[in-house]
């Protein structure tokens, strides 16, 4: 099989094991971990990480290690860098070497002097309307990524988007169900107190309130309690 057609199949089989993978979770978190660790796998490299910018505010949200979570903060630090630009611009950003590039003036000497880094790509992860962010593959030796790795990080961006998007959305889906759970269950409280007490909805709510104070029990706990044993004095 010739060499191009080999590494096609092989690059088609890593982006099915990708999806596979991604399937399985729905942790935020988990999946920004899991998509910095097939980011080295995916592109190569020797340090992968995740920015994210929500309200003008960029962190690190996943690192394969503390080099490029160090070098994410020199570029939040100096305001500038391929990971900031490839936010700002929602495009790529291939740096051969961070030693002579002149794109960024601070942060390139900074991360060379620091961290050893020499070489990098950022691709734009635009997850939803609220949040921007970046995936970020640093390498210790100078021009490490081609033409190729920019190709094969905006395909990979893509499966890192939807994963992330998904998980965001079931996390969203899981608050909701949460706190429609706990306000249906404050709301029998509240109910079984008006009857219990011959008390008006407001007057429920504060004496749920102060014994929630006074206790220092959450409101929720409390109404649990109230609808197991009808009272709030009993078990306490």
């Amino acid at each position: 099989m010739p060499k191009a057609l080999d590494e096609g199949w092989r690059v088609l089989e890593d982006f099915a094991d990708v999806a596979r993978t991604m399937a399985c979770l729905k942790d935020t978190d988990e999946v920004a971990d899991t998509l910095c660790r097939l980011t080295l796998k995916i592109i190569g490299g020797d340090h992968a990480s995740i920015t994210s910018v929500r309200y003008g505010k960029a962190v690190t949200v996943a690192a394969t290690s503390a080099v490029p979570e160090q070098a994410d903060k020199i570029q939040y630090a100096t305001g500038q860098g391929p990971c900031l630009d490839a936010i700002r611009r929602e495009d790529t950003f291939r740096v051969d070497d961070l030693c002579t590039d002149p794109r960024w003036p601070a942060f390139g000497p900074q991360a060379v002097a620091e961290l050893g880094v020499r070489s990098m790509l950022a691709h734009v992860l635009p997850v939803d309307d609220e949040v921007l962010g970046a995936l970020n593959v640093y390498a210790m030796e100078p021009r490490a990524f081609r033409a190729e790795h920019e190709t094969m990080i905006a395909i990979f961006g893509a499966t890192a988007v939807a994963a992330l998007g998904a998980a965001r959305h079931q996390e969203q889906v899981e608050h909701l169900e949460k706190a429609l759970h706990t306000s249906r269950h404050i709301g029998v409280a509240l109910g079984i107190l008006m009857g219990t007490r011959g008390l008006s909805l407001d007057d429920a709510w504060g004496v749920l309130a102060k014994a929630s104070q006074d206790r220092n029990i959450k409101v929720s706990a409390l109404a649990d309690r109230v609808i197991a044993t009808g009272s709030l004095e009993h078990g306490w």
